[in-house]
Order: structure tokens, then sequence, then C-alpha cells
């Protein structure tokens, strides 16, 4: 008997439906497209973030680190429509190292001192002044500073030249103000709305959270591991699906978000963020034959001959392989007959 047709049957997947190679079929065609775009975009939408091709194989191989981490940070309260108190949040938020701040340095190995010249002009841009400089360096460091106009000499209790170049690179490494990882901060206004955010070039939602003034329900990056850190794998998984969905909408590609879906379920159904290569989901199926079919066939024939492994040859890539019909769609309907009618049945 025929369905009735509703919204929901519309949406069902049909029973043994192949919905992993249908996936990978619907993010894999358009993904050949988008080699020739991004390349295209390069200098403009890439300078702000990896976009394309480029990032889609970031996401799915689960990159610890993205290559243009970004932060969206929303605020509560008076600051998400004063611009000015807006700005006083971003201050506190973005990320000042020493390296930005310095015109000069001369290491003096014989009176071991490092004498830092600073930038006035770099100085009046962040609000901050030698004093502060000097006092935080003297605090990160635990070494003895002193202060003349806008020059801060470091001085140091030896006069090896090995420990001095290390202070110097650490010096030059040091975060002055703002929250380390958190990148540069800008303030922006929605066009639509007229709300002010923030948006920074980093991705330390831990740090960022921290500041007064911040919504931390609203507190989004880019950053999928960042997002797993702090808020837990359910939500890596949603912004797994949300970074590829999004991707793909740049580039003016459609893919039915059930398909991005299943892929963000599949590398986080271990309750950690898995890619979907050799290191991950494909190099730890259950099957042997399964294992070897995508990369390093020796390896995993060899190891599993070694260790007296077992194939089920319950997958659809295995039965490929040595030519059985494969346990999907028409393939995973098996005919039983009673044993009693085995009787009627005349042999010829």
């Amino acid at each position: 008997m025929a369905k009735t047709q509703t919204k929901e049957n519309n949406y069902a997947v049909e029973y043994s439906e192949p919905v992993g190679i249908i996936a990978a079929q619907s993010v894999g065609e358009p993904g050949t497209q988008m080699i020739l775009r991004s390349f295209h975009f390069a200098g403009i939408e890439s300078a702000i973030a990896t976009s394309g091709l480029p990032r889609i194989v970031e996401l799915v191989d689960a990159k610890k680190k993205p290559t243009t981490p970004l932060s969206t940070i929303y605020l509560e309260g008076p600051a998400s429509k004063d611009i000015e108190l807006a700005e006083k949040v971003a201050k506190k938020i973005n990320e000042v190292r020493m390296g930005t701040l310095i015109r000069r340095v001369v290491e003096n190995f014989s009176k071991g001192t490092i004498r830092i010249l600073l930038s006035k002009q770099e100085l009046e841009s962040e609000g901050l002044t030698p004093g502060q400089v000097a006092d935080k360096l003297g605090k990160l460091l635990k070494v003895d500073t002193s202060v003349e106009k806008h020059a801060i000499t470091v001085k140091m209790h030896t006069k090896n030249l090995k420990e001095i170049r290390q202070t110097m690179v650490k010096i030059t490494k040091s975060v002055i103000n703002g929250i380390e990882g958190a990148g540069k901060a800008v303030v922006q206004t929605n066009p639509k709305t007229g709300e002010i955010y923030i948006v920074s070039a980093g991705s330390n939602i831990e740090g960022i959270i921290t500041v007064d003034g911040v919504d931390k329900s609203r507190v989004y990056t880019n950053d999928v591991f960042a997002v797993y850190r702090q808020f837990g794998v359910e939500a890596a998984r949603n912004a797994l699906a949300r970074e590829l969905k999004a991707t793909l909408d740049e580039q003016k590609i459609s893919v039915d978000i059930r398909h991005l879906l299943l892929i963000a379920d599949a590398m986080t159904s271990t309750g950690t963020i898995k890619g979907v290569g050799r290191h991950g989901l494909s190099g730890e199926k259950s099957s042997v034959f399964a294992r070897a079919a995508y990369e390093e066939t020796v390896k995993h024939l060899i190891n599993a001959a070694s260790f007296g492994e077992t194939d089920h040859m319950r997958g659809v890539t295995e039965n490929i392989l040595v030519g059985k019909q494969i346990p999907i769609g028409t393939g995973s309907v098996k005919l039983a007959i009673k044993k009693e009618d085995m009787s009627k049945i005349k042999p010829k």
C-alpha cells in the first residue's frame, strides 16, 4: 500500500538508502568547481578569511587551528548601541604585542641591558603610556625596567649573550594589553539592525567571554576546536555544519544542509572532532578491506594478517572489492522461504 504523501514523507529517507555516499557526492561534485572560484577571489575575500576549497579541506580534515581565525563578539547593555562604549570593550579585547610597539632595540651585552625605543604613534593608537608598558614587562618577565621619555631600559642580572638574546625575543612576543589569542579587535555596525558588535582576528573565546560588556551567549568563532574546548562536542558539531554551509553559500553553491549535518555528525560521533582522512574516520573503520582501500593499503593488510583480524564484510567498500552484492538499496533485501514450503518445491 502506497504511503500518503505528506510533508514528513517527502523528507523521509528510504530504508537502506546510502546516505553517506550521497552526502559525499553532494559536497564532492561542487567542490571541483570551487577550485577555480576560490582562486579568483584570492585577493579579495580570502584576504579577510580563508574561503572556498581550502576552507572546506581545513574543516573536513579537522585542522587544529584555522589559517585565519575570526571571532564575532556581540555586546550586551548600553555598549551594543553606543559606539564609544563598544570601542572601550574592543580595547580590552584587542591583543597588543610588544613587537608592534617597538621601533628599535639595542642590546648592550657588556652592560647587560636591553634598550627599547617605542613608537609614539603606536602607543597613542593603543592608548598606552611607556610607564604602563614598562610595568607590564616587569611583571611578565620578572625584570627591572626604567623609563626615559619613549624608551624603556631592561636591566638584566647577567651579561650572558644567550640569556640576553632569549629575553629580547620574549619581550617582542609579550602581550602588553588585551586578551592573548584574541587578535586585532575592530568595532562594526550591522547595517540592517544598527546593532554594534566586535570582530576580532583570533579565537580565544575562553578569554573573550571574561570581558565586561560581552554577551557570553552570542560569542562565535570559526575555530571549531575553540568552540569544542569551551562549549563541548554538540556545539562543535553545530559550528562545523554552519561553517561548511557558510563556505558553500559564499561560493553560491547550493547543498542541502542534511548532507552537511551528516558529515558533522560522523566527525563528532565519538565525542571528539575527527577528520575524514586516514588519521580519522577512514583509518578507523572496523573493516580491514575498507581501511586498505583508502590509503596505506599494504600496511593495513600486513597488520590485519599479523594480528589475525576478521572482516565480516558488512560494508559497501569491502563487498565491492571482492565482487559481492553490496548491502544497500535493493542489495539489502533477503529472500526467505519457510521450511514447510521447501517440501513443495519439486526438483527437476
